[in-house]
């Protein structure tokens, strides 16, 4: 069976780094036209943009702050000017738990990662309801599963909460609507607590399907599960929350 990916138009938060990297890439090769949402850093999404020239799958760079509605407005406005259309939202955009809990730093992190998916829910919604189709994947994350007082662990779990009401209210136009919860995955987010020399002996201790493998879990393994869900394979998947961690959560 086919992925049913060829010619669909993704809008692909945090699409420059980590996961939403490895998922551009993925959805690149199927064939699928990938806006790519960043924030900050230009010489790296430049540098991705450029080695996606020539591929099945046409890429564009659009910058924005995803925290922001006004900015989340604007970045739809330039996907559709683009494109014409959204098949399919994957929203990987984050940051890390500050290291000092204060208010502003809550509102921070429950702006970039718990507004922007009603943001993006709310503006996006209604184009997909009008084509009568339409895959949004959430990255949330197994600190949704825990029992964490800090605003990551609380944002997390605000999302899968988001994510299965919406799925509900979106099941009737043919829309699907889920979460994925990855384990620790080696991304440039994760380099101030662990550092890359660490990064064995964390893997070996708490993911048990590495503990007879070589190397430590990147991006990748997350992109692969984005592309299913957004395939034909996942069409009967929606409101479910699937962690993605090599054994982790169970480990503890």
């Amino acid at each position: 069976m086919k992925l049913g990916l060829e010619g669909k138009k993704a809008l692909i938060t945090g699409g420059s780094s980590g996961m939403g990297e490895a998922a551009t890439r993925l959805f690149i090769e199927e064939g699928v036209d990938v806006a790519i949402n960043y924030s900050r850093n230009d010489e790296r999404a430049k540098n991705l943009l450029s080695q996606l020239k020539g591929k099945k799958g046409k890429a564009i760079l659009v910058k924005g702050d995803v925290g922001e509605y006004k900015e989340v407005e604007r970045i739809v406005k330039e996907v559709m000017d683009k494109f014409g259309r959204i098949d399919i939202l994957v929203h990987c955009a984050g940051i890390a738990q500050p290291k000092e809990d204060t208010p502003e730093n809550w509102d921070r992190v429950m702006k970039v990662h718990l507004y922007s998916c009603y943001y993006l829910g709310k503006l996006v919604s209604p184009i997909m309801i009008n084509q009568k189709s339409g895959k949004i994947i959430i990255i949330s994350s197994i600190a949704a599963h825990t029992c964490g007082d800090n605003a990551y662990c609380v944002a997390m779990a605000g999302k899968i909460c988001y994510a299965k009401g919406l799925a509900k209210k979106l099941a009737p136009y043919n829309i699907n609507v889920n979460t994925i919860s990855p384990g620790t995955i080696f991304t440039p987010m994760l380099d101030p607590f662990i550092p890359p020399e660490k990064r064995r002996e964390f893997t070996e201790k708490n993911i048990p399907l590495y503990k007879n493998k070589e190397g430590y879990p990147e991006g990748m393994e997350i992109g692969k599960v984005i592309l299913f869900l957004a395939s034909d394979l996942a069409n009967h998947i929606t409101g479910e929350d699937i962690k993605v961690d090599g054994g982790q959560f169970i480990h503890y």
